[in-house]
């Protein structure tokens, strides 16, 4: 029962992981899940966790970076193969040299293959933390696409490097030529294995496409067996299970693909399903890194065998040490590659590429693979090698975050699409034109003016999704502010008794509909706890006005007082949503405070035609799915225009229909549901 328990606690925590992120965009995730880690390891469940070595590598690293070679850009890789190659074999080799003579010199009670293996753990980078750091920054692509490249060849190398490394602390014996030559024959017998396993995968497929059996969970169920199937086959033959991997990624990847919907709805279904595993597998090694760090820091620091100064100053040298190989070794490379005068006009991004390479999934999952026993023996230096290890990569990315950001050339931003903003407005315009030109109900034109509504939502989102994150917070930040308004003032109104539990329900829905906009983007720190005290508060102060506005009740009917009731209050706080507004705008950015302001009038404007209060409401009626299917019909017709115009690419056009076909599909599916 406990194991399903941890299990359980664990899953909750790679959740909480993911929505923290979202929540606090500016601190990695992975920092959150080692905090996490750190946290669970101080718990009762931390006994239960036992890392075997084999099931670590094979569950976990092969899958990781079969879907790194899946999801490589191979031709950008292949622009920069030579300074990838280097990075990925020279540096490597270099840091397992010296890191590890690094680490014999101040601990010399430590034997030099563990250290040597210690060092080949922390020759690869990784691709995630990099990308979860750089996501937010201004950093060139060519570096982004050699920081990947050298991440999804250094991750095998190191791997391997690092097997050879244990061999030889378990024999007790090392040629160099031996484990030169048995690198190489090992590294071509796994990628031979990945080939393989690949080549039969497409047999197979033809076979069941002869049998006319096609079937998506099969066919996804395949795809998800090639990492352990070429892994496994590789280490049958003494060969590279994680080269297998890689390989079999990476011609996965490649082939020609037919264009069918079958093939369509595979592809899509393969890529969510991949992003579920990726992530959860990182998280993983990340909880894990945080709940090895909460197990073996006290033993190790309060160890008499070590002195806990020394420890850090050993942690802080080889973190600097490996930062100060890799800027030599690029530097080299670049000084041999395009001259050593043209070393300055480059520097920038050698130091890029220097603080980019920071350690992560992979070296932790390495050196886990460290033996217990070594020749029956227990090998005490084991839990000072993870200590280590673990420290070691906390520091390289802390050292990155610092880094990148003074490096970069700020935060990063996404060009807002002016084509699809146009074509959306034009939607707009053609249903206002519907509005003036068509005989409607008064439940029809409220239920397009939703519509309409929504079509401005979808712009608004455009523009925030081009903002930097900066900017971002500031929109959340505000809109937290209007909403702290409009519920206080709610409040204020019942409790004077100027609105009455009906109306009361009624505003409650419009602000809930407002908070949507909220969850639609990425929360800043400062609105999400803003609004979840908020909510907390109410709760406990007024838990039965709380539950009472929640409460769906169809039988209630709103009648015109509630809807007077309703409108007074919005004009009411309204006045002090906009004196708030201008006081903001020495604070803000003003072209962002002068779209609330504006957005607020037009609110103003159409609370006077009853269509605010009951547009949220009418979204469950059937006027309401008849105009929004028109609005898709719209939308298709417009692009098929600016296609046919050249005024949009043939891939741009199809994006876009592919956008208009999931919305189209799920509002569907919701109006199904109700």
């Amino acid at each position: 029962m406990e194991i399903i328990e941890l299990l359980v606690i664990i899953a909750i925590a790679i959740t909480f992981s993911n929505v923290f992120s979202k929540v606090v965009p500016t601190i990695p995730i992975f920092i959150a899940q080692i905090i996490l880690g750190v946290l669970l390891g101080m718990t009762k469940f931390a006994e239960l966790i036992s890392f075997q070595p084999e099931i670590f590598l094979i569950m976990i690293i092969a899958p990781l970076l079969f879907r790194e070679g899946e999801a490589a850009d191979v031709p950008e890789i292949l622009k920069n193969f030579s300074m990838i190659l280097f990075l990925a074999f020279g540096l490597v080799i270099a840091t397992l040299v010296g890191v590890g003579l690094t680490l014999k010199t101040l601990i010399p009670s430590i034997p030099l293959a563990a250290c040597f293996a210690f060092g080949a753990a922390l020759g690869p980078t990784d691709a995630v933390a990099v990308g979860s750091l750089a996501k937010r920054l201004k950093i060139p692509p060519r570096v982004l696409h050699i920081l990947e490249g050298e991440g999804l060849l250094n991750d095998a190398s190191g791997v391997t490097a690092f097997q050879f490394a244990v061999a030889a602390l378990v024999t007790g014996s090392f040629s160099l030529f031996h484990a030169s030559v048995s690198l190489v024959i090992s590294s071509l017998g796994g990628a031979l294995a990945g080939f393989v396993v690949v080549w039969v995968k497409k047999k197979v497929i033809r076979m069941i496409e002869r049998a006319s059996a096609q079937d998506v969970i099969v066919y996804l169920l395949i795809e998800l067996l090639l990492p352990f199937v070429a892994y496994l086959l590789a280490e049958v033959f003494h060969c590279s299970g994680i080269i297998a991997a890689v390989v079999a990624g990476i011609l996965q990847s490649m082939g020609y693909r037919k264009i069918t919907l079958f093939d369509a709805e595979l592809a899509n279904v393969s890529e969510s399903t991949w992003k579920t595993i990726s992530f959860t597998l990182n998280s993983l090694v990340f909880l894990f890194l945080g709940i090895e760090l909460s197990v073996v820091f006290s033993p190790i620091w309060l160890s008499q065998e070590y002195a806990n100064m020394h420890l850090i100053f050993t942690i802080l040298c080889i973190a600097i040490i490996l930062f100060v190989i890799r800027l030599v070794g690029i530097s080299f490379f670049f000084g041999v590659s395009k001259g050593f005068k043209k070393l300055p006009t480059a520097f920038k991004e050698i130091l890029i590429l220097t603080f980019g390479g920071v350690k992560g999934t992979v070296s932790l999952a390495a050196i886990f693979i460290l033996p217990v026993t070594v020749n029956g023996v227990e090998f005490s230096q084991r839990p000072l090698l993870l200590f280590l290890t673990a420290c070691v990569i906390m520091v390289s990315l802390l050292g990155g975050m610092i880094a990148l950001p003074f490096l970069s050339e700020g935060e990063a931003e996404k060009p807002i699409d002016r084509t699809e903003v146009a074509i959306l407005n034009e939607v707009i315009e053609n249903l206002y034109l519907d509005i003036e030109t068509q005989s409607m109900s008064e439940q029809e034109e409220i239920a397009i003016e939703a519509v309409i509504d929504h079509y401005h939502s979808r712009v608004w989102e455009l523009y925030t999704e081009s903002m930097t994150e900066s900017e971002q917070q500031e929109v959340q930040e505000i809109q937290s502010l209007i909403l702290s308004i409009e519920q206080d003032g709610l409040d204020e109104a019942y409790r004077k008794g100027e609105i009455s539990m009906n109306g009361y329900r009624l505003y409650t829905r419009f602000l809930k509909r407002y908070e949507t906009s909220i969850r639609r983007q990425i929360f800043s720190f400062i609105s999400f706890w803003l609004l979840f005290w908020r909510r907390m508060l109410r709760i406990t102060m007024h838990p039965k006005r709380f539950w009472q506005s929640t409460r769906q009740d169809s039988r209630v009917t709103i009648i015109r007082r509630d809807i007077h009731d309703v409108q007074k209050v919005f004009l009411q706080n309204n006045i002090l949503v906009q004196q708030s507004l201008k006081t903001l705008e020495d604070l803000y950015d003003p072209t962002i405070v002068q779209y609330f302001s504006r957005r607020r009038e037009d609110m103003k404007k159409q609370i006077h035609h009853v269509d605010l209060p009951f547009s949220f409401m009418v979204q469950q009626e059937p006027a309401y799915a008849k105009k929004i299917l028109r609005g898709y019909y719209l939308e298709r017709k417009i692009i098929e225009e600016y296609e046919v115009a050249d005024r949009v690419s043939m891939f741009a056009a199809n994006e876009y229909r592919q956008k208009v076909n999931l919305l189209e599909s799920y509002a569907l599916r919701q109006l199904q549901d109700v």
